[in-house]
């Protein structure tokens, strides 16, 4: 009974170091990559973060000071923005981990500098930016500086657990997003067929809803991003394409008036329009 009693001890010594390794970031503390890209799984499993508490939603952003960007400039530095917004409750701690990848799945840029309560670590010749800490709030910025031109298109992946806090791995929830910034290429000339989507606010400025028209050359999946004029994302809205011309609504009566961004993206897609809530 001792030996029994001796093991069950160190059993639940081993589980509580391995949920406490968690809060100073997955892969620094167990080398784990959660950041739902390629081949990744994410911080909702059951020795991380079981999902299904707070409804959180996470939103990447590639920021210009606070301007987001839909193509980055070699070598430029830019800040990466993620946000985790909770549905429902008042989670009280928050984490993420977050990747940047090249067309090859191969790392893409580097991390300019390591913000106090982050961590950066290399798993698989990848550099993952995670907490080092939870933090209070749900926003993370994260300087990063744009690979060498010819790179081609970057996507970012990132995922991120709302928490409450109470040392176990239940009661929390989790969320991912991904964007994809394109290069922004030097040429003497301009030919519109180089778009692969483009959009048109009609009629702008806009009442309670906007509608798009879409010209896309690929159909799929895609989000409609609403961003107000300090950068804040204030709505997001799934869509599926046809290549071709597509007309889109989303609802926007509980917007403020005022000037906002409205961004495509998805698989190969990036195109923006600016909107006038009136």
């Amino acid at each position: 009974m001792k030996f029994k009693n001796i093991y069950k001890v160190a059993g639940i010594i081993g589980l509580y170091v391995l949920m406490q390794s968690r809060s100073g970031g997955p892969a620094t503390q167990a080398n784990l990559r959660v950041t739902g890209g390629p081949n990744e799984g994410t911080c909702a499993n059951p020795t991380c973060h079981t999902a299904g508490s707070f409804d959180p939603t996470l939103t990447i952003e590639l920021l210009e000071g606070t301007t987001p960007v839909l193509k980055y400039e070699p070598g430029k530095t830019y800040t990466l923005k993620i946000t985790n917004t909770p549905g429902t409750g008042n989670p009280a701690r928050y984490g993420f981990q977050a990747l940047a990848l090249n067309e090859s799945n191969a790392q893409a840029g580097e991390w300019a500098s390591v913000p106090a309560g982050m961590a950066v670590k290399t798993l698989s010749s990848k550099s993952y930016i995670e907490h080092s800490a939870p933090k209070a709030t749900g926003e993370f910025e994260i300087p990063w500086v744009a690979p060498a031109a010819g790179t081609g298109d970057v996507t970012f992946y990132s995922a991120g657990a709302a928490t409450n806090n109470n040392g176990q791995v239940s009661g929390d929830g989790m969320a991912q997003d991904s964007t994809i910034i394109v290069e922004k290429t030097t040429s003497s000339t301009f030919d519109p067929n180089d778009d692969i989507a483009r959009m048109e606010v009609m009629p702008n400025p806009v009442a309670d809803m906007l509608n798009l028209r879409i010209n896309t050359r690929l159909g799929g999946a895609h989000k409609i991003r609403i961003f107000s004029a300090d950068g804040t994302a204030v709505k997001t809205a799934a869509v599926t394409l046809q290549s071709g011309k597509n007309e889109e609504q989303v609802s926007v009566s509980d917007l403020a008036p005022g000037l906002y961004l409205v961004q495509l993206c998805g698989d190969g897609h990036m195109a923006a329009v600016q909107m006038l809530k009136k």
